[in-house]
């Protein structure tokens, strides 16, 4: 967005802005009139809040360019300011000029101009500061020795007579002139098109809407049943001609026998006739019944369809409102790792669910993070490699769809070296050598995403602690998206984000369990099939069946969901099973007891007593009331793998919760070392102090410590010190260290890479859940 579109954004936003701080200073200042003498605190706390805003004018229009209405407001801050400081008395031609001087201004911001007329505004300018410098008291005085029947303002050239009141009764009847001329005629009260509105007010407003869907479901469910009720009169009425047939036959045989009508036959023949009477009448009226609410459900449908795009598009935000803020924090994360970036954004016109904006932003932080910090090279080493010295980062949105939009990043970096994440991912034991030796290039550079891989030698306030990729593609999934990466060594990396544009509702597939009924998200269902049972064979203790030419896993969806599995019916003689994607593309097969088809789900949750329950994503309302669960497909997935796999034994995992970490802060200053104490004492961890790194490593010597933190700048050994004489004797070379410092410079940084502690925090930016985060990582 060029500067010249910013500007005509934020006059839009300085618009709304001033037109409440003017009600609010036209607002007090009659309050102010109505004040006696001697309620002096009461006057004063008005004008506390009435000199604040047009303090804060001021400061907004100085901050959109418009200098008239600055100074305007500039002075009569100042006239409000000597009214504070009880330099000015309150009078009656003092609130007169402000609130002209108020509609002056107004007439101004209607105009949508950036100045008016330069003499009608010196104007202003000089009978505010008339009154500010008391010059007023001379006309005040000769108005109250010849009192007259009425006051008379002249405005805009017009007289305009205004009866004579007593509020004011140290300035009687008296006839003033004054210099404020307003360049527009007299104005019959204008109201904005646009208002503000509280954002939880409209959440609750679009929550109120989306319920409506659970009556449109109702409606739908009615004319379903109603259909069903249709079709059992059709069967009688085929039914019933067939039997008719055999009566009368019945009922002839019956009178060639007797000679004479039976009795018992004539009444049974009457309560046929009106019971056939009956049923067709009823038949009328359920034929009626369902026409008149196939025709209101259509209404309704597409009455509440209509009502909730309407109340959707209240809440979607252009994503501008999301990225305004990112050129300038680009701009300092690349100064902070002396680099030259080049910062574009694309698609800021595009709206969004704001609740969607939100849930995004921190995801987009961390990928910027990683492309400056991580993916672009130094401006030296760039030209090195032929490139030119200012790195290239781009940001742009598209809509690729009705309901979804696609996010990329892209940086002309260093990319993901395939090579290097198999190293580190062995390293760290995420997984074996043989395992690691399987993958290809792309899903080498997908391990970026597990959680505690990162290729940066130290964790900083930046990066490092290989956790931000993992909650970048758990927030993405979270909203129901997908994040995917292409990268290429040496010429940069495109990460790719798919998110719906609103989280109100999606198409679900609903699906019966072991009696149960649950939900799931279409867009990860790939296919519903049915397999023989002959067909499932078993690879390594794992049942799997054939999929489009390839080996698919199967799991029983009960067994995940813990479940109680029921006998299949005799007539079955095939699985249902139904095929989900998963994250990386990745599908398995879940069996099934049946379908029940698709239909428009609304989420509701859970609640904060259930926010998280493992492979439940929420809840939602059937059409005929019942409730039903959502199921988690990421869940689902890693319920399956876990099931079918190795899993640690409850005793050892047991034990190693019980125990309790140990850790040494080095820190001379005795704040900074209660303050650390209090935190790691708080968390969890035992604690032990020392005052400088003496002290500290003779401690080391003596205790069984886990992990250190210490400050650099301490007497008789400092930090960097420290570090070396741990990495130097044997036993203490593994023992994780993280460097807690004020000193924030790049050379601190690398030196304390090349010493060999394991996390740089500085005490500038410290967070204490960046600290427990650290820790968390490192032991």
């Amino acid at each position: 967005m060029d500067e010249k579109e910013l500007l005509k954004r934020l006059r839009e936003a300085f618009k709304l802005e001033s037109e409440e701080r003017l009600k609010t200073l036209s607002t007090g200042l009659v309050d102010l009139e109505k004040i006696g003498e001697g309620d002096k605190e009461k006057r004063q706390e008005i004008l506390e809040v009435v000199y604040r805003e047009a303090h804060s004018l001021k400061g907004a229009a100085r901050a959109v360019n418009l200098s008239d209405v600055e100074a305007i407001c500039q002075s009569t801050e100042s006239v409000l300011g000597a009214m504070k400081k009880e330099d000015l008395a309150p009078s009656a031609i003092i609130f007169d000029t402000l609130h002209d001087v108020i509609s002056f201004i107004e007439s101004l911001l209607e105009r949508d101009s950036e100045s008016g007329n330069k003499e009608q505004i010196l104007n202003v300018l000089k009978e505010l500061d008339n009154l500010e410098k008391g010059e007023r008291k001379e006309i005040e005085a000769k108005e109250s020795s010849s009192p007259e029947p009425e006051q008379k303002i002249i405005t805009e050239d017009k007289d305009v007579s205004v009866p004579q009141t007593n509020n004011d009764q140290r300035h009687p009847a008296r006839t003033v002139e004054k210099n404020v001329e307003l360049s527009s005629p007299e104005r019959t009260p204008q109201f904005s098109s646009k208002v503000k509105i509280a954002t939880d007010k409209l959440d609750d407003l679009l929550l109120k809407t989306e319920d409506m869907i659970s009556l449109k479901l109702t409606s739908a469910e009615s004319v379903k049943e109603l259909k069903h009720f249709r079709s059992i009169f059709d069967r009688w009425h085929k039914n019933w001609f067939d039997a008719e047939k055999a009566f009368r036959k019945i009922q002839k045989e019956s009178r060639t026998d007797k000679g004479q009508d039976d009795p018992d036959i004539n009444e049974l023949e009457k309560f046929l006739v009106w019971n056939q009477d009956t049923i067709k009448s009823l038949h009328r009226d359920i034929l009626t019944l369902t026409k008149t609410n196939e025709h209101n459900h259509r209404f309704l449908d597409r009455k509440i369809d209509d009502l909730l795009e309407h109340v959707k598009n209240v809440v979607m935000l252009p994503s501008s409102s999301l990225l305004e803020t990112f050129p300038r924090m680009v701009r300092e994360m690349a100064r902070s790792q002396e680099k030259n970036v080049e910062f574009e954004i694309q698609g800021g016109d595009i709206e969004i669910d704001r609740r969607i904006l939100e849930e995004i932003k921190d995801p987009l932080i961390h990928l910027l993070r990683n492309s400056i910090d991580h993916g672009l090279e130094t401006p030296a080493e760039r030209l090195s490699q032929q490139k030119t010295e200012k790195g290239k980062v781009q940001l742009s949105i598209k809509q690729v769809a009705s309901n979804k939009i696609e996010i990329i990043l892209f940086d002309d970096g260093s990319g993901i070296d395939p090579v290097k994440m198999r190293e580190l991912a062995v390293s760290k034991g995420l997984i074996s050598s043989e395992d690691a030796s399987l993958l290809d290039n792309r899903m080498a550079q997908l391990l970026i995403f597990q959680s505690g891989l990162s290729a940066a030698p130290i964790i900083t306030h930046l990066s490092g602690r290989g956790l931000g990729m993992a909650i970048v593609k758990e927030k993405v999934e979270n909203l129901g998206g997908t994040i995917s990466i292409t990268s290429e060594v040496g010429k940069g990396t495109h990460f790719s984000i798919l998110v719906p544009i609103s989280m109100s509702t999606f198409r679900g597939t609903l699906v019966q369990v072991a009696g149960e009924l649950f939900v799931l998200p279409c867009t990860q269902v790939d296919a519903v099939i049915q397999v023989a049972p002959e067909a499932v064979k078993t690879i390594e203790s794992k049942a799997t069946i054939p999929f489009k030419g390839r080996k698919l896993s199967l799991v029983n969806l009960a067994d995940i969901l813990g479940l109680s599995r029921r006998a299949a019916p005799k007539d079955q003689k095939k699985l249902q099973v139904i095929v989900l994607s998963g994250p990386d593309g990745k599908r398995m097969g879940f069996e099934i007891d049946t379908v029940h088809g698709e239909q428009e789900v609304l989420v509701k949750n859970l609640g904060k007593q259930l926010k998280r329950v493992r492979n439940i994503a929420g809840a939602t309302i059937l059409g005929s009331g019942q409730i039903v669960l959502i199921l988690s497909d990421k869940d689902l997935f890693k319920s399956a793998v876990h099931s079918t796999g190795t899993t640690l034994q409850p005793a050892i995992e047991e034990e190693k919760a019980k125990s309790r970490k140990s850790i040494l802060v080095v820190e001379d200053s005795i704040t900074s070392r209660t303050l650390l104490k209090s935190i790691l004492e708080a968390s969890g961890f035992i604690v032990k102090t020392a005052v400088d790194g003496i002290e500290g490593y003779t401690l080391l010597k003596t205790a069984d410590i886990d992990l250190v933190v210490s400050d650099i700048e301490m007497p008789r050994m400092n930090g960097f010190e420290l570090t070396e004489k741990i990495r130097a004797e044997p036993s203490l070379s593994s023992l994780p260290l993280i460097l807690c410092s004020s000193l924030a410079s790049k050379e601190d940084r690398e030196r304390g890479i090349k010493v060999g502690a394991n996390a740089y925090i500085i005490k500038g930016e410290f967070d204490q859940s960046n600290l427990l985060e650290v820790i968390e990582r490192l032991i």
